[in-house]
C-alpha cells in the first residue's frame, strides 16, 4: 500500500484525520464524529466500509449536503490507482482512490474507518493522524486477525502512532490493558471512554440501542483528544442528526400507523453485534407492544453463525425465522443455517433468495420484519423494500 501511495505522490501526506478501528461500532462512531464536525461548520471527508448498496457510499463529503463521490470520478481514480500498482487489492484501490479524492476536495478533516484489523489495514498509512480511536474489540475475522481476543486486540492496536492520543471504548479489561500498554510504549495519551461513559447517557440520539451511547461518547472524546474545538450545541445537534443506514434502520417508521409492519434492517454480522441487536430489539418491541416478528437471516461462511443463531433464538421472543441466500461468494448455504435454527428448536423457512424471503414477509400478518446477519443481505432487502415502496 505504501508503494502504491508513493507512486501516486502520497496524497494522504497532509490529511488531518481521525483514524478509527474496532470490531463493532466503528462505522457508527465515524458518522457521529463526522456529524458533529459538520455541525460545527467544518467540511468532512468520510471513508467507511463496507458499502450497503452502492460502492460510492464509501467516499463521502459532509459539508451540509452529504454527498457521495460520483461514480464516474470514482472509476477514474480507481483506474489511476490500479495503473500505479497492478498487484493492489480491491480495498487498497478503494483506499487510494479515496485518498486521491480527498486530496482534491481538501476537506477540513477526514474521518477514516479501517476495513479489517488495524496493523496491516490499507488505511494504516497515515504517519500522524490527529487521534487513534479503537471501539469495541471482539472475535471476528479470526482467520486473518487471530483466534483469540488478545491477538485481535494487538492487531487493532497497530493503528497507534507515536505521540498520537488514543481513545479506547472497550470495557474489556484484558483488551484495555493491551491498548493502554501499547499507548504508553508509544508515548501516547490514553483516554478511556468507559471512565466517562455515564456523562453521555442522556444525550439525544437518532440511532437506536444502548451501545450507541457508547459510540457517541467515543466520538466526542475523539474530537476533544484531536484538539478540535466544537461547541456543546454542535455536539448535541450533531449526535441527534447522525444516522447510518443498515444499523437498526427502520425503513418505514412514518407509515407504520397504517397497519404496515415495522421493516428493520440491521447489518449485525458477528456474535457481539447480534447480542447488541437482541437487546435493542427487545427494548423496541416492549415500547411498541410487538408480539409477532419475522426474522430474515443470512450470513457468511466465515462467521460464527451457530453462536449468532443461539443468541437470537435464546433472547428474542415471538419470532418466525427464515434463512435467505445472499448474493455474495462467501455466503453460507441457507439450508445449513436452517439446520442450526432447527437444532435450537425453532422452525425455519429456507429461502433460495432474498426476494423470496421478502415476499413471504408480506403474507404473515407480522408486526415487525427484521433483516440481519450480513451487511450484504441487509443491502439486498433494503433495496427490495425501497423499490417496492417507491410509488407509495
Amino acid at each position: 500500500m505504501k508503494t502504491l501511495l508513493a507512486a501516486l505522490g502520497n496524497p494522504e501526506a497532509d490529511f488531518r484525520a481521525i483514524h478509527i478501528a474496532g470490531t463493532n461500532g466503528k462505522g457508527s462512531t465515524a458518522v457521529m464524529t463526522a456529524s458533529i464536525l459538520e455541525e460545527a461548520g467544518f467540511t468532512v471527508g468520510l471513508y467507511t466500509s463496507p458499502h450497503l448498496e452502492d460502492e460510492c457510499e464509501r467516499v463521502q463529503i459532509w459539508d451540509g449536503t452529504h454527498h457521495m463521490i460520483e461514480q464516474s470520478r470514482f472509476d477514474e481514480l480507481k483506474a489511476r490507482a490500479r495503473a500505479a500498482e497492478e498487484k493492489a487489492t480491491v480495498f487498497e484501490v478503494y483506499t487510494a482512490a479515496a485518498y486521491l479524492y480527498f486530496a482534491e476536495v481538501k476537506p477540513d478533516y477526514i474521518v477514516l474507518e479501517t476495513g479489517l484489523g488495524g496493523r496491516l489495514d490499507s488505511t494504516n498509512t497515515l504517519e500522524k493522524p490527529l487521534v487513534s480511536v479503537i471501539t469495541q474489540v471482539g472475535l471476528d475475522h479470526t482467520a486473518e486477525l487471530g483466534k483469540t481476543i488478545f491477538r485481535i486486540a494487538h492487531e487493532k492496536a497497530g493503528i497507534i502512532k507515536p505521540g498520537v492520543p488514543v481513545v479506547s471504548q472497550t470495557p474489556d479489561l484484558s483488551v484495555k490493558n493491551i491498548l493502554r500498554r501499547t499507548a504508553a510504549e508509544n508515548g501516547c495519551e490514553f483516554i478511556d471512554v468507559s471512565a466517562v461513559f455515564d456523562r453521555y447517557r442522556d444525550v439525544e440520539l437518532s440511532m437506536k440501542g444502548e451501545h450507541q451511547f457508547r459510540n457517541a461518547a467515543t466520538a466526542v472524546e475523539a474530537i476533544r483528544a484531536a484538539g478540535i474545538e466544537v461547541s456543546d450545541e454542535a455536539v448535541s445537534i450533531g449526535l441527534a442528526n447522525a444516522s447510518l443506514p443498515g444499523r437498526f434502520e427502520i425503513l418505514n417508521e412514518e407509515s407504520v400507523g397504517s397497519g404496515e409492519p415495522f421493516f428493520i434492517i440491521d447489518g449485525a454480522h458477528n456474535p457481539d453485534a447480534i447480542e447488541a441487536l437482541t437487546r435493542t430489539l427487545s427494548a423496541f418491541t416492549r415500547e411498541h407492544k410487538i408480539k409477532r416478528i419475522f426474522v430474515i437471516f443470512g450470513c457468511m461462511k466465515d462467521k460464527n453463525y451457530t453462536r449468532m443463531i443461539q443468541l437470537m433464538t435464546g433472547n428474542m421472543r415471538g419470532c418466525t425465522y427464515a434463512t435467505a441466500a445472499v448474493e455474495y461468494g462467501r455466503a453460507e448455504d441457507p439450508e445449513r443455517l436452517g439446520e442450526i435454527f432447527a437444532a435450537c428448536g425453532k422452525r425455519c423457512i429456507v429461502c433460495d433468495s432474498a426476494a423470496e424471503a421478502y415476499e413471504i414477509s408480506k403474507d404473515g400478518n407480522y408486526e415487525c420484519v427484521l433483516v440481519t446477519g450480513s451487511i450484504y443481505l441487509a443491502g439486498e432487502l433494503r433495496n427490495l423494500y425501497l423499490q417496492d415502496h417507491k410509488s407509495l
